[in-house]
C-alpha cells in the first residue's frame, strides 16, 4: 500500500515536472516573440535611416553648381535604394499584426508620394533647374517625407510599446504558471490516490486545449492582414475570409462548398504551369507548399496578380492530417517597385545606359570566369572632347540632349554582345567580348567618326564634339578590375593630350 502510494505520488511529482518544463518552453516562445519584435524595430529603423540619408542626398544635389558632381550624387541617391528594398524585404518577411500593416500602408502612401516628388526633382535637375527643384523640396517634398517620417515614428514607438508589454507577460504568465505549478504539486501530494486519477486526466485535458490552441494561433497568425482559405481533405472549400474573397473575386459564403482547384488559380509565370492541384496534394501529404516567386493568381476578373504565401496542413490531436490552410498576400506592387528600383540602381536615368556599378560588376565577372584559350576581350573607355563648351554655351539641356543621341548614335554601331555604360559626366565604358583586336579597333574607329560626325541643332546654333578612345585589349594573365580601367584610362588620357578625336591602343607591356 504504502509502496504503491510511493508511485502514484512520483507519478504526480512527474506530471508536475512536466507542466514546469512546458512552462518553460512557453517562456521561451515569448521570448522568441519579443525576440522577432526587436527584428521589426530593427528594420523600420533601418529604413527610416536610408530615407533620411536618400532626402539628405538629394538636398546636397539641389545645391552642387558642378553638373558633374551633382549627377554622381544623383547615381549615389538611386544607389541607396537597392539597401532600402533589402531591409523593406526582411521587415515584410515577418509575420506582422493588422495594426502594424495598417501603418506599413500609411507608411508606404507617403513613401509612394515621396518617389513620385523625388522623381520630379530629379528632372528638374537634369534641366538645370536648381531654384525651382530647391522650391519643390522645401515646399513640397519637406512636408510629404516629415509625414513619411511620423509614419516610421510611429511604427518604431508601437513596436517598442509591444516589446515592452510582450516582456511583461511573458514575465508575468511564467511566474503565474511556476506559482501554480508547485501548489499543484503540493496538493496533489497531500491529497494522494483519490486525486492522482483527476490530476491525469486534467493534465491530458489541458495538453490537447493547449495543442489546439496553439494549431488556431500558428494559423491565426500568418492569415492576419492577408487572405486566408482554408480547405478539408476531399479538397472542398471549408473557409475563405473577406480579404481572399477580394483577392480571388469571388463571393466568401457562396464559395464555400466549392471544390478547392475549381475557385483557386494559381498558375506560374510564363510556363502557366498549374499550380492549384500540386499545391494541395503536397499539403495533403504533410509536406506543406511554398509558392514560387514566379506564381501568379488570375482572379474571377480575368485580372493577375503576383502572390506570396504558404499552405501548411491542419493536424488533429492524433496527427492525422484534415486539411490545409492557404494563406496569400498580393505582392504586385511591392515586386513592381522593387524591379524599378532595382532597374534604377543599374542604370544611368539621363541615357538610359547601363552605369559605372553595372559596368565593372561586369567586367569583373568576366575577369574571373575567363579561361586560357577564350576568345579576346577589349575594353574602350571613351571620353567626349569639346562637350563642355556645348553646356558653356547651350546650356545642361543641349548637352543633356547631346548625351542622348551620341549613346543611342553608340547602340546603333556596336554588337548585341557587346556592353556599354555611362561612367559618368561625358564619359562612357564600353566591353567588348569575343571579338578580335582588329574588329574591336574598327568599332572604336566608327564610334570616333559617328560621334564627330554628329551635329546638334539647338536654337539656331550647330553644335559638335569628338571622342578621344583608349582601346585595351585584356590579355589573358590579367585579372584585375583596377588593371583594367587604369589602362584604359591612360590610352584615354594619351588620346587627349595626341589632340583630341584619336583612338589609342594601349601597349600591355607598359
Amino acid at each position: 500500500m504504502v509502496a504503491g502510494f510511493g508511485v502514484i505520488l512520483l507519478l504526480l511529482l512527474s506530471v508536475a515536472a512536466i507542466g514546469v518544463t512546458h512552462i518553460h518552453r512557453l517562456s521561451d516562445q515569448l521570448t522568441a516573440i519579443v525576440s522577432e519584435r526587436n527584428q521589426k524595430a530593427s528594420f523600420a529603423t533601418g529604413m527610416h535611416g536610408l530615407h533620411q540619408a536618400r532626402h539628405q542626398s538629394l538636398l546636397l544635389a539641389a545645391n552642387l553648381e558642378d553638373p558633374f558632381a551633382r549627377d554622381e550624387e544623383l547615381m549615389r541617391f538611386a544607389q541607396m535604394a537597392g539597401a532600402f528594398i533589402q531591409v523593406r524585404d526582411q521587415f515584410l518577411a515577418l509575420p506582422l499584426d493588422a495594426e502594424e500593416l495598417n501603418l506599413w500602408q500609411n507608411t508606404r502612401d507617403d513613401l509612394r508620394k515621396v518617389e513620385e516628388i523625388s522623381g520630379e526633382i530629379i528632372d528638374l535637375l537634369r534641366r538645370d533647374a536648381l531654384q525651382a527643384a530647391r522650391d519643390r523640396i522645401h515646399t513640397v517634398l519637406r512636408p510629404r517625407q516629415e509625414s513619411m517620417m511620423r509614419g516610421w515614428k510611429a511604427l518604431l514607438d508601437m513596436q517598442r510599446a509591444k516589446n515592452e508589454a510582450a516582456l511583461r507577460d511573458a514575465v508575468a504568465a511564467r511566474d503565474r504558471s511556476k506559482s501554480l505549478a508547485m501548489a499543484l504539486s503540493a496538493a496533489a501530494m497531500l491529497v494522494g490516490i483519490s486525486i492522482a486519477v483527476f490530476v491525469v486526466r486534467l493534465s491530458r485535458r489541458l495538453e490537447k486545449d493547449l495543442f489546439e490552441a496553439k494549431e488556431r494561433a500558428q494559423v491565426t497568425l500568418r492569415a492576419i492582414g492577408d487572405g486566408v482559405l482554408r480547405f478539408d481533405r476531399d479538397g472542398v472549400l471549408r473557409y475563405l475570409n473577406p480579404a481572399m474573397g477580394h483577392l480571388l473575386g469571388v463571393d466568401a459564403e457562396t464559395s464555400q462548398g466549392k471544390p478547392f482547384t475549381q475557385v483557386l488559380h494559381l498558375s506560374e509565370r510564363g510556363t502557366r504551369v498549374d499550380l492549384a492541384a500540386r499545391l494541395m496534394a503536397e499539403t495533403l501529404q504533410g509536406s506543406g507548399f511554398d509558392l514560387p516567386e514566379a506564381a501568379v493568381l488570375t482572379c474571377g476578373f480575368g485580372l493577375e496578380h503576383e502572390v506570396a504565401g504558404r499552405c501548411s496542413p491542419i493536424r488533429d490531436d492524433r496527427g492525422k492530417i484534415g486539411g490545409g490552410v492557404l494563406v496569400l498576400r498580393d505582392v504586385s506592387e511591392q515586386r513592381e517597385l522593387s524591379r524599378k528600383l532595382a532597374w534604377q540602381a543599374e542604370h544611368d536615368a539621363l541615357t538610359g545606359l547601363q552605369n559605372r556599378r553595372a559596368f565593372e560588376e561586369r567586367v569583373s565577372r568576366i575577369l574571373v570566369s575567363r579561361r586560357a584559350g577564350d576568345l579576346p576581350l577589349s575594353l574602350l573607355f571613351i571620353d567626349l572632347d569639346y562637350f563642355k563648351n556645348v553646356n558653356d554655351s547651350a546650356g545642361h539641356a543641349a548637352g543633356d540632349e547631346l548625351l542622348r543621341r551620341i549613346a543611342a548614335l553608340m547602340l546603333c554601331r556596336i554588337r548585341e554582345s557587346d556592353f556599354l555604360a555611362r561612367m559618368g559626366g561625358d564619359e562612357f565604358g564600353l566591353l567588348l567580348t569575343a571579338c578580335p583586336h582588329d574588329m574591336a579597333e574598327r568599332i572604336a574607329a566608327s564610334l570616333r567618326d559617328g560621334i564627330a560626325a554628329l551635329r546638334l541643332d539647338w536654337n539656331g546654333h550647330s553644335h559638335q564634339v569628338g571622342a578621344s578612345i583608349g582601346v585595351v585589349h585584356v590579355p589573358p594573365h590579367w585579372a584585375s578590375l583596377d588593371e583594367c580601367l587604369a589602362a584604359a584610362d591612360a590610352a584615354c588620357y594619351k588620346a587627349k593630350q595626341s589632340g583630341r578625336n584619336a583612338i589609342v591602343v594601349h601597349a600591355n607591356g607598359e
